[in-house]
């Protein structure tokens, strides 16, 4: 099973240290490296795409979250969060792996 706290809390760190940028157009134009790319089940299907491709691209990890983002991060129609700092990201793919066993 996933574990969702924790992904959460891994989700607000990278916001305190601002290590995150959001939605799919600040995510393409985001000029730090990104190591994992959330997006939750209100993206729309054309933007899901998008933001699928450029991660396929540029080789990074992108996951679909089961839970809102914009109730998470507490900003309007945030549908989509790239976390910017590695061990986060590999503490939150850590967590996904552990859902798919």
């Amino acid at each position: 099973m996933i574990n969702t706290t924790k992904i959460k809390s891994y989700i607000g760190f990278a916001i305190k240290m601002q290590k995150a940028t959001f939605g799919v157009d600040g995510i393409k134009t985001c000029r730090r490296k990104i190591y994992i790319v959330l997006y939750d089940g209100s993206l729309g299907d054309n933007s899901r795409k998008k933001l699928c491709d450029f991660c396929a691209n540029k080789n990074i990890r992108c996951s679909m979250v089961d839970f809102s983002l914009s109730e998470l991060t507490k900003r309007a129609n945030v549908k989509a969060v790239a976390i910017e700092d590695s061990s986060l990201a590999s503490a939150i793919t850590e967590c996904m792996e552990v859902q798919h066993e």
